[in-house]
């Protein structure tokens, strides 16, 4: 069940970085599941699609991400729900 999840949330935030509902709900479900108990989690960072994620974490792969004229504090809420989530997710193996 966990495969299912990643791969469509990373082109919700590959292709539709810039509408903010999608974007949001996305991040959220990555957020959840980042919380999620410490042996899926493992899983979890183990999958392709997290790993890209975790390697690629740029403006480039992921819209919302860049800093431009229009950025406004939905743009700031996603990126720190986005790195909050990477951020757990490299700590899962620290305990």
């Amino acid at each position: 069940l966990l495969r299912v999840f990643p791969s469509p949330s990373i082109t919700n935030l590959k292709y539709w970085g810039r509408c903010e509902p999608i974007t949001s709900k996305t991040l959220q479900l990555l957020n959840d599941l980042s919380i999620g108990y410490p042996f899926s989690v493992r899983k979890l960072v183990k999958l392709s699609a997290v790993q890209f994620m975790l390697n690629n974490h740029t403006s480039e792969h992921f819209s919302f991400l860049g800093i431009n004229n229009q950025s406004n504090l939905t743009d700031m809420r996603c990126r720190t729900t986005f790195y909050t989530a990477l951020g757990r997710l490299l700590m899962v193996d620290l305990g």
